[in-house]
Order: structure tokens, then C-alpha cells, then sequence
């Protein structure tokens, strides 16, 4: 792709034509908070991305600019089921809310950098289950997967009933973006009935450890919050034994599973040799962009799991 056709489609993303030739411009949204991504900043703003899918090409990026995707929050008011809501609604209104919880947790993660867990309030614990849920959905992965799981069962009657084999390829069921958007915020931070508190139960009942590598730099990504599972690709929110969250350079919050025994399941003992294999989770469930600080080479020696695009060999 050209320079001028690059443009163009970043162009086409960031404004939608409506049916009666009226444009709107679409506002940029970061799918990672600013606010997390100026832990990785060097003094200039700024934060190397690296291509998931070709790590040798990467380039500096300011804050504002990184890791963001026109209109991903945005909910058109068309979308709307109810003609009384679409009166009053804001197409922006989920990307400003998230933007508030962004700032109700900021002083949270802050306070980690700069003390741990040593002052951790009750308030402190609710911002940080609250953060690592949302994180975990706000981006493309978790959409990918939300549109497998609802083709699933569809191409498998399709299979059963023979309508197509098991070998064909059958298209993905896309659902609206209003349901995207409203799915993902279930998925993280429940419903509140009959005590649905989403993905917040699975990290509230873990220990919680300050991964603190010594010459191990730390990376993140635009997908930063990683599920794991001895033996699982993709293990199942409940079934993850740890979770984790890299926070700085030097840090990462680890979410255990109080079973879990960390070296019988195959985890490195020491704090530099676990954060390289983290570094290789993180990097690896990138969708497009690794993230580290500019003047850092996480990446050195790490091997990336195939790309989402790039076929395995056989």
C-alpha cells in the first residue's frame, strides 16, 4: 500500500458517510488507555510500537496517537432498538465513560508504581479488578473471539445437517457494534443480577503478587492483559490459573490462583526469567502492536507464537 493510499483509508476509517451523503467524522479512540501507555513513555511522550505481524518494522509513536482505532466505542443512534432512547443518546457516550473510569483508576495504578500494595485501600483493589477486567475486552481479540463463539453452533448445524462439510469454509456471524460494545461490558464487569460481577469474580478471589524483574525490560501490547493456563492456548476465564498485567518497565501485577503451584506448573522461579516468558505471552496475543519503551529491546530473544494471519507450517 502507498503513502497516499494509507491516507486514504485512514481517511475512509475516521469518516462515516450517512444515507443522505452527510459526513461525520469519527473520533480516534484508544483501545489502551493513555494514561497506561505513559508508563511505557520515555520523557518526549512517546512509545515504540512494533508490528505483531512483522516485528522487524516498528517506529516511535506519541502517546495521543498509539494504539487507537477511529470509532471503536461509537454506537450510532440508528443502532438503537428504542426510537425514546435514540432522542437523547450520545454516539460517543461509551468511549466518555470508559474515559472516567480510565481517571477513577489512574491514582490506583500509580500508587503501585510508587508504593505496591503496601497502602492499598479497599477502593484501590475494586479500580484495579475493575481495570484489568475492562482491559481485557476492549479490544479487537476479544471481539474476534465473541464472533467465533456465536458462528460456532451455527456452521455446526450447517455441518450436521449437511448442508455444507466440515472442510468448507463458512463466514463469520458479525453482530452490530451496539451489541460489541454492550457484550463487552457485561462480559467484564457483569450485570448486577443475582450477583453477576463479570470477570471480576475470577481476579477478586487470586493473590496478587509485584512481578519486579531486575534486567528483564517489560513490554505490553494493545491486547496487555494476559489468561493463562498450564497447557492451554487460550484457557477459559475461569479455568486461567494467572493473570497478568505488565505496568511499567520494571513491573508487572500478577492474579494467581490461590491452587496454583507456579513452579509444578511450569512457570520460570525468578522474577527476570518469568518476565521474559510473560514479555512472550503478551507480545505473542498482540492483535497489531507491541508496545515498549523506546529506549528498551524486549523483544530480544523472544519467539512469537504464529500471527493471527501468517499460516503455521502442515
Amino acid at each position: 500500500m502507498t503513502n497516499r493510499q494509507s491516507r486514504a483509508a485512514r481517511f475512509a476509517g475516521e469518516h462515516k458517510v450517512d444515507s443522505k451523503g452527510a459526513t461525520t467524522v469519527r473520533r480516534r479512540h484508544h483501545t489502551v488507555p493513555q494514561m497506561y501507555l505513559r508508563f511505557f513513555a520515555d520523557e518526549a511522550e512517546q512509545v515504540r510500537l512494533v508490528s505483531r505481524h512483522d516485528p522487524s518494522r516498528s517506529h516511535r509513536s506519541a502517546l495521543h496517537n498509539a494504539v487507537t482505532e477511529a470509532g471503536f466505542y461509537r454506537i450510532e443512534v440508528a443502532e438503537l432498538a428504542r426510537e425514546e432512547d435514540r432522542a437523547t443518546f450520545d454516539p460517543e457516550s461509551v468511549e466518555e465513560g470508559l474515559s472516567g473510569l480510565e481517571g477513577a483508576a489512574k491514582p490506583t495504578l500509580m500508587k503501585l508504581v510508587s508504593s505496591g500494595l503496601t497502602h492499598f485501600e479497599d477502593a484501590d483493589w475494586y479500580r484495579l479488578y475493575q481495570f484489568v477486567a475492562l482491559q481485557t475486552v476492549r479490544g479487537n481479540r476479544w471481539r474476534s473471539q465473541l464472533k467465533a463463539a456465536l458462528t460456532r453452533p451455527i456452521r455446526d448445524h450447517y455441518v450436521a445437517t449437511g448442508l455444507i462439510s466440515g472442510a468448507e469454509k463458512f463466514p463469520l456471524v458479525v453482530p452490530p457494534k451496539a451489541m460489541l460494545v454492550q457484550e463487552s461490558l457485561k462480559m467484564a464487569l457483569g450485570t448486577g443480577e443475582d450477583g453477576d460481577m463479570g470477570l471480576l469474580r475470577f481476579l477478586a478471589d487470586k493473590n496478587v503478587r509485584l512481578i519486579r524483574p531486575g534486567d528483564t525490560a517489560v513490554l505490553t501490547s494493545d491486547e496487555p492483559v494476559c489468561w493463562w493456563a498450564p497447557g492451554e492456548e487460550e484457557p477459559g476465564y475461569a479455568h486461567a490459573a494467572v493473570v497478568w498485567l505488565p505496568l511499567t518497565p520494571r513491573l508487572i501485577v500478577q492474579f494467581r490462583a490461590r491452587s496454583f503451584d507456579a513452579a509444578a506448573g511450569g512457570l520460570p522461579t525468578g522474577d527476570d526469567e518469568l518476565a521474559a516468558f510473560i514479555n512472550g505471552r503478551v507480545a505473542s496475543q498482540a492483535e497489531r502492536w507491541i508496545v515498549h519503551h523506546p529506549a528498551d529491546t524486549p523483544l530480544a530473544g523472544v519467539t512469537l507464537a504464529p500471527s493471527s494471519d501468517t499460516p503455521s507450517a502442515g
